[in-house]
């Protein structure tokens, strides 16, 4: 529980940024796609595992979403550190995983890991080839990103608030800003207006506050305070 209310306390600006992940396995898996691999676990129930970095991730939530879409018997394993849950699916202790794009790019290029599919409903520029799950897996409405907006204090003057999002557009727009997050595996956005980025709070929240509900995490007030 926050000790804030979004709705109440605050008021978006600007979102500028989606950080997708990359739905990783074990390169020794028979599996080619993220459908040979849904499959694949669904005809071993309980047999196979997920890692995830921290309690109520998003790494966690959308190996869980995942799950729940195709109706996947499968464990999650939380580390604390993400290196260590990477090189376990490596060395195959863990089957798969949500990777951050940052941590997991080296070994996919390695072969360390095997890439099936992105959590975005676009695919990354650095990995053009592995398509959004969304695609891949037939679910046009699955996205399962953490995304990143510039918010400031109610009660903050319009004019401010419009100054601030006209800046911010600016600023995302430069090539260089452009470039250097398209190569660390982040994905530019185009921000909604005030009244967009609202719906697109609330949508957010009621997406990961069920999959909370269902992972028996939400908290009091969890169905409004559920993204990053």
């Amino acid at each position: 529980t926050l000790p804030y209310d979004v709705k109440r306390d605050l008021v978006p600006v600007h979102l500028y940024l989606k950080s997708p992940f990359i739905l990783v396995v074990n390169p020794k898996l028979p599996v080619k796609t993220a459908m040979d691999f849904i499959n694949f676990v669904k005809e071993r129930p309980g047999k196979f595992s997920y890692s995830s970095v921290n309690q109520g991730s998003v790494t966690q939530l959308a190996g869980a979403m995942m799950a729940a879409r195709f109706n996947l018997d499968i464990q999650n394993i939380t580390y604390k550190d993400t290196g260590q849950s990477l090189l376990d699916i490596a060395s195959g202790s863990v089957e798969m995983a949500f990777a951050e794009a940052g941590a997991s790019q080296a070994l996919i290029k390695d072969g360390k890991l095997r890439a099936l599919a992105v959590s975005s409903q676009a695919r990354l520029s650095t990995l053009p080839d592995v398509p959004p799950l969304s695609e891949a897996a037939n679910l046009p409405d699955y996205e399962a990103v953490a995304w990143h907006m510039l918010l400031t204090r109610a009660g903050t003057p319009m004019p401010v608030v419009n100054r601030l999002h006209e800046e911010m557009k600016r600023i995302m727009a430069t090539p260089e800003l452009q470039n250097r997050m398209k190569g660390i595996g982040l994905i530019p956005v185009e921000s909604p207006s005030i009244e967009g980025m609202n719906k697109y709070i609330a949508d957010e929240s009621v997406k990961w506050g069920d999959v909370l509900k269902r992972l028996g995490l939400a908290g009091s007030r969890s169905e409004e305070h559920t993204s990053e």
